[in-house]
């Protein structure tokens, strides 16, 4: 899964972007701006978030095992 931490260390509450598979040779490529859009619409005060993948389902995020360095 990809998804949005609040935290730079990937901890915390996390927010489901988008699931995925990669291919044997562990690429994979996702379409996250509609799920980024509409999390962050409305919002006057937008707190940094930082990306994360993350191994589970949408319902059962496991721990980060890639996060955004910048």
């Amino acid at each position: 899964m990809l998804a949005l931490s609040q935290r730079p260390g990937g901890s915390g509450i996390l927010e489901a972007l988008a699931a995925f598979t990669t291919n044997p040779r562990g690429s994979a490529i996702v379409n996250a701006l509609g799920p980024i859009r509409q999390i962050v619409q409305g919002e006057d005060d937008v707190q940094r978030r930082y990306l994360v993948i993350v191994p589970g389902t949408a319902a059962q995020l496991g721990a980060p095992v890639q996060i955004q360095v910048k």
